[in-house]
């Protein structure tokens, strides 16, 4: 049976005031939960929703977040949920453009016009871009070239269109029955609420996030367009007897990494810190004094070498991971199946239909098994395999972002790899490509549910919410594929110092492992491979198992394994980013919210978005 929703104490029961949002739906069952938030919290058939300028304002700001979000992937290997900053960019793009053109501009947007508009563009944001960065990055590094546009340009639309619909059976599940945190898609509920209440605190959150995107703009364009910037300022001394130049040390004049920093956390970054200690600042100068890395290489070898125990990291920490949230997997399962048994309530006539479910995945799963086959020559019982694993994938994609707020798309992504690394071993394009499945369905998935979590909370209506993130996963593919084929014109473009693509060299060299095994390794790399996987377990044996207030103090893996793949430079910003957030937590910790994230959102949005108009000039 469901879990019961948590019965609350009276005054929380108390309707909410025109200046406060209810995070929690009162109710011993299910049933009870339904019928207070149909009466007290639904406003689907009272404001304005799915309108054509709340379309048009979500694909704008799509345009933008897609974009930075790629820019940001290939730069980082991270992507950020854009749901809070997309809901700010609608807000002032709105008010902006009511300034301009008020006869064409209109009212205001209402509160469920602004949520719609945020869920478009953040599914053109998030949901179309992550395979690009790892799966078909690792694509281009391991073939040599890119599958035909047209080929891609499907790839990433079904893909992320049939993570929307796998999400459908399990909202009524995981965020009306549940009510599972999914912390972005609460923070982006409130802010779509305070921007609508309180105009000061609207203000203030607009004046921090265009601050922080117009510093990092004009810095961005002073060094990418320009040139009159530089990259980075090298630190002086040494480390057994290397010059910390040469280990890559230095303070980078890029501020993405600052707001990544800022929003990741202290503990994170200041994990990616020590990695970068151990690895380019022990490590490496033993490899360069030993001859096994030249020194004339620079930073580029010492990154081509840590790719492999960096990505042994990262995988052995995210199968161990996943393998520890078995019982998550167990409780979404469940959900799904004891589903059908509960009776029909008046709440699920505002649901998408069971017969759109089904003609939806009807529709895609054959286009997609059959873009597979002809685009990219996996065997069509392959890719009808890697389509039905997926969908068991989402649900656990969905469970743990629902609970943690973070997405476990590479962990489930080499769950695919090693899965066909035994049904097709020695395959490296079809390891990739049905990798790419589960990346794009997992992370649209997750991303549809925060949205969905967003306008329940907003009393939005759910269909609309859904059709509004359908159109999302069209603008996004049809803007992020062709940038990304400017960005990335051929395999040079990464591994560099403008893309270093840390997702795509750790999906890559998995399915190069998984194709040839360690024996094509130098005995240096196995012997770091080795070490690198075993340090990770250990540390996430160490988190799962011991007390909270010990866990916060061990180094996180998955960090220390990302400092493997990226500059030391940028494991400094990361850290000093980080570090700024936390001083600020502890001094002001009122101005964390209000200022010093949409701050940190403006840095990440204000370069990524200079960066690639940067990155386009000096391609055409």
């Amino acid at each position: 049976m469901a879990q019961p929703a948590p019965r609350l104490e009276p005054e929380d029961a108390a309707p909410p005031s025109s200046s406060e949002m209810r995070l929690h739906v009162p109710g011993s069952t299910p049933e009870e939960v339904d019928a207070f938030w149909l009466r007290e919290v639904y406003q689907g058939d009272r404001l304005p929703q799915l309108t054509l300028r709340a379309v048009a304002m979500g694909s704008a700001v799509g345009l933008v977040t897609c974009a930075t979000n790629l820019y940001a992937g290939l730069k980082m290997g991270i992507q950020f949920g854009v749901a809070v900053t997309a809901g700010l960019l609608v807000y002032a793009a709105h008010g902006m453009w009511r300034r301009v053109v008020p006869w064409l501009a209109g009212e205001s947007l209402s509160p469920l016009e602004t949520c719609c508009s945020q869920a478009v563009a953040s599914a053109a944001g998030y949901a179309t871009g992550g395979g690009l960065v790892s799966a078909q990055g690792a694509y281009l590094l391991t073939v040599g070239h890119h599958p035909p546009v047209w080929t891609l340009l499907a790839w990433t639309f079904l893909l992320s269109a049939l993570g929307v619909f796998f999400a459908v059976p399990l909202k009524r599940q995981l965020v009306d029955r549940e009510q599972l945190p999914f912390a972005t898609g609460t923070a982006a509920a409130v802010t779509v609420h305070s921007l609508h209440v309180k105009g000061e605190k609207a203000a203030s959150r607009l004046r921090a996030l265009g601050l922080g995107g117009l510093v990092a703009g004009v810095i961005t364009f002073g060094r990418e367009a320009l040139g009159r910037i530089p990259v980075a300022l090298a630190l002086p001394g040494s480390l057994g007897g290397v010059s910390l130049a040469s280990l890559g040390f230095a303070l980078e004049t890029s501020l993405m990494p600052w707001g990544a920093g800022a929003l990741l956390g202290l503990r994170t970054t200041a994990s990616v810190l020590l990695g970068a200690l151990v690895f380019h600042g022990a490590v490496a100068p033993r490899l360069i004094s030993t001859g096994i890395i030249p020194v004339e290489g620079g930073v580029e070898a010492l990154l081509t070498w840590g790719l492999w125990p960096g990505a042994a990291a990262l995988t052995t920490s995210s199968l161990l991971h996943f393998a520890f949230q078995g019982r998550t997997l167990g409780r979404a399962l469940r959900g799904v199946v004891f589903a059908r048994d509960r009776m029909p309530q008046p709440v699920d006539a505002l649901q998408v239909p069971g017969s759109w479910l089904l003609a939806g995945i009807g529709v895609l799963t054959p286009a997609t098994v059959a873009v597979a086959y002809v685009g990219f020559g996996i065997p069509v019982l392959h890719a009808m395999i890697a389509v039905g694993l997926s969908f068991v994938l989402c649900l656990m994609s969905c469970r743990v972002t629902g609970e943690t707020d973070a997405t476990p798309v590479g962990a489930l992504g080499q769950v695919t790899q090693l899965t066909y690394g035994v049904l097709l071993p020695r395959n490296v394009e079809a390891n990739l490509v049905t990798a790419s499945i589960t990346v794009n369905a997992a992370a649209a998935s997750a991303d549809l549910l925060s949205d969905q979590k967003t306008g329940h909370l907003l009393g939005a209506h759910p269909r609309r919410q859904f059709l509004a993130q359908l159109v999302g996963t069209v603008v996004g593919s049809v803007v992020v594929v062709p940038l990304f084929y400017l960005l990335v014109p051929d395999r040079s473009a990464l591994g560099g110092a403008r893309f270093p693509a840390p997702g795509a060299f750790t999906t890559a060299s998995v399915a190069e492992v998984l194709a040839a095994g360690l024996d094509g390794l130098s005995p240096s790399i196995r012997a770091a491979v080795m070490w690198a996987a075993l340090a990770a377990a250990v540390l996430t044996v160490a988190e799962h198992l011991l007390p909270e207030r010990w866990r916060r103090w061990f180094p996180s893996p998955l960090g220390m394994g990302l400092a493997c793949l990226l500059p030391a430079s940028t494991a400094v910003s990361f850290f000093l980013g980080g570090l700024a957030m936390a001083v600020t937590r502890r001094v002001r910790p009122s101005a964390v919210e209000g200022r010093a994230v949409p701050l940190a959102a403006g840095l990440i949005v204000g370069e990524g978005l200079v960066g690639v108009i940067a990155a386009l000039h000096s391609v055409w």
